[in-house]
């Protein structure tokens, strides 16, 4: 290789490199804005939810202090009734002893007095019995004594009635009531106490959660930077690819196969003049043949191109694409290669898992190498790095259902909620990380745009396109606008000269040769007038092959409703960050929760108690889930790498609401 062309293809080389390690760097920076952004969106989420369960708090904090206030009243009359009750019930005691003396005072004069009337009816019995004055004294007797029995039983009953009243406890309910209604005090002083600690905890939680909605949107901020330094680097690895290495990639790859695409090399000296002269007497494609080479990533520094010419005569390394069968009026040349049918440059079956690059060998023509004074072929830099990988297989958002099981499916006698979905795999060695995304979307409230939910991809697709349709619909509107103007003209040239050859025909077959002479002398000849109708026919259709599309065109009622609706889960998520959540916070079925029959497997997990979200936050009672299983190869890293992980469609998963018993179980549809 001349000097020269060792120095243009070292700074090829050195430049693609360079941009390559950009887009990395940038790469790598964008993936570390996901996490920042799932994990701020993470301290908010749950910074929300705190304060949503002290506002919750508060309000029954509230309602409780309420109750003791009005407890606390009560309490208060209840003593003051207390008090009084024990002031009187001790005037009572007092007055009914007073009493119980006074009756027994005079229960006694009565006494004394019948026994004194006793007395004369015993000395008028001895004296004058029989008389009148004994039958009365008689009839008093008796009388005496019927009022002192009575005397008597009224002292008793006064008596009585003093003791039952001083046995009233009134003083030990006045006792019994102060305690009560000091406790009620000190309770409501706790209450209220509690409540101003919520009230001061809300007012943290609050300033915790709007600090969090910050970190947040700046987190969310930092992402859509490093979005834009990923498109730049990328835009401009594209662009130099292109521009110096052919635009050579691989567009397409699977386990068994990959695809080649790259833009023929063309003669850079071939053209036509305005005057139709060839300013090289040689085609425009300078190629005899192309071969495509796979390079294993770690070797891609030593292979050159004094290395590829020696393995050309081994096709199975050396790959041949036949140029003759090719159209090279297209602006690429895309080759579909099996992995049988090809070797590495050591001579190695390509194998899953390991990375590889693309090169391309031009060989030249030996004209155009004469023409060039110089025999050397082309060899281009070396493709972006690639690996062919098995796709795994993720169960389809129609297989997915949380729900409780019917007594007919469940021998086992499970009573919590179970996780079942289906699919097909043939391999055994997956798992299967079973997730549940707390539904957030109505949470969210629309805090922040749709489009700033929308995958990585989509959004740099979005967002490039819009700046890159901006800028190219200015360009395009006057060149749209003079195209469209030179092709009226051309339509108009053509459409005369057209009117004008039917004129020459229709006069060489009449009859008057005068005529016939003066019109051969005042046109052009028949040739001429062809050749001009095929040129303008050219240059017409490589008009209508630019896209003279409308400028502005309007938007679709569709794409603007959707923008009012929050995706689910309402927080940033996708598999590269399903890939990297921590053990804790999913779940693998195992035993006999994976039935396999004939490469269809059927999972039934139970959801434990102590499962969490994705976040690792138990789940809540009543709250709205997604359901997600990411399907990763297990094994040994050397087998685990011939797979590309697959994560069910969490967008369009219909939610369920986590309940511990089953008549508060509810499926929810999109």
């Amino acid at each position: 290789m001349s000097s020269y062309n060792e120095n243009l293809n070292a700074s090829v080389v050195s430049s693609l490199q360079a941009q390559e390690l950009k887009l990395s760097n940038t790469q790598a920076q964008l993936n570390a804005g996901m996490f920042t952004l799932y994990y701020a969106e993470d301290a908010k989420i749950t910074a929300q939810e705190k304060l949503k369960r002290t506002e919750q708090k508060y309000s029954d904090q509230e309602i409780i202090k309420e109750e003791a206030v009005g407890d606390n009243n009560l309490s208060t009359n209840v003593v003051a009734t207390a008090n009084q009750e024990k002031q009187f019930n001790l005037q009572s005691v007092s007055n009914t002893a007073v009493a119980a003396a006074n009756v027994q005072i005079a229960t006694n004069a009565i006494v004394n007095l019948a026994s004194d009337m006793g007395s004369i009816v015993s000395i008028l019995n001895a004296a004058d019995y029989g008389s009148q004055i004994y039958e009365q004294a008689l009839a008093v007797n008796k009388l005496m004594n019927d009022t002192a029995y009575n005397a008597e039983v009224t002292s008793q009953w006064a008596m009585e009635a003093s003791s039952l009243t001083a046995e009233v406890t009134a003083s030990t309910v006045a006792d019994i009531a102060t305690t009560t209604g000091a406790s009620v005090t000190n309770l409501l002083s706790v209450l209220a106490s509690q409540l101003e600690a919520i009230s001061a905890l809300e007012i943290t939680e609050n300033a915790a959660f709007s600090d969090a909605a910050t970190a947040q949107k700046k987190a969310e901020g930092e992402l859509i930077d490093a979005q834009v330094e990923y498109d730049a680097a990328k835009a401009t690895y594209l662009s130099s690819i292109n521009e110096l290495n052919l635009n050579l990639q691989i567009t397409a790859k699977s386990n068994t196969d990959f695809t080649v695409q790259f833009s023929p090399y063309t003669n850079p000296f071939y053209g036509v003049t305005e005057n139709g002269l060839i300013t090289s007497p040689y085609n425009v494609n300078p190629v005899e043949n192309y071969y495509v080479f796979v390079v294993k990533e770690n070797e891609k520094s030593i292979f050159s191109i004094a290395t590829a010419e020696g393995l050309l005569d081994t096709p199975d390394i050396a790959f041949p694409i036949n140029v003759d069968a090719l159209d090279l009026s297209t602006e690429t040349i895309s080759e579909t290669i099996s992995i049988t049918q090809m070797k590495d440059t050591s001579n190695n079956s390509l194998v899953l898992g390991e990375n590889y690059v693309v090169f391309v060998l031009a060989q030249f023509t030996v004209d155009y190498k004469k023409s060039l004074n110089n025999f050397e072929d082309y060899l281009t830099a070396a493709s972006s790095s690639f690996a062919l990988t098995t796709p795994l297989n993720s169960p389809s958002t129609d297989s997915i259902k949380v729900s409780f099981l019917e007594a007919d499916a469940n021998p086992t006698n499970i009573t919590t909620q179970v996780l079942q979905f289906n699919l097909n795999e043939k391999n055994n060695n997956v798992e299967y990380r079973c997730m549940f995304l707390l539904n957030n979307s109505t949470l969210v409230n629309q805090m922040f745009k749709t489009e700033d939910l929308l995958s990585v991809e989509n959004q740099i697709v979005k967002e490039i396109n819009d700046e890159i349709n901006k800028i190219k619909d200015e360009e395009d509107e006057i060149k749209a606008y003079n195209n469209k103007n030179l092709l009226d003209t051309l339509n108009s040239e053509l459409e005369a000269l057209i009117q004008k050859k039917t004129t020459l025909n229709q006069n060489d077959s009449a009859a008057d040769t005068e005529v016939k002479k003066a019109t051969k002398n005042s046109t052009t000849n028949d040739n001429d007038i062809d050749t001009q109708i095929t040129e303008l026919k050219a240059r017409i259709q490589e008009l209508t092959a630019i896209d003279l599309r409308d400028i502005n065109p309007s938007d679709k009622e569709g794409n603007v409703s959707s923008q009012n609706q929050t995706p689910k889960p309402g927080f940033f998520f996708n598999q590269l960050i399903a890939e990297n959540v921590t053990d804790g916070n999913y779940t693998v079925p195992s035993g006999n929760q994976i039935q396999m029959v004939k490469n269809k497997i059927t999972v039934a997990l139970p959801i434990q108690e102590n499962t969490t979200d994705n976040f690792g936050n138990p789940l809540i009672e009543g709250n709205e889930y997604i359901p997600v299983v990411l399907s990763v190869a297990s094994g040994p890293k050397k087998v685990a790498i011939q797979f590309s992980n697959s994560i069910s469609d969490f967008k369009n998963t219909a939610t369920f609401n986590y309940a511990t018993k089953k008549q508060q179980s509810k499926i929810i549809n999109n």
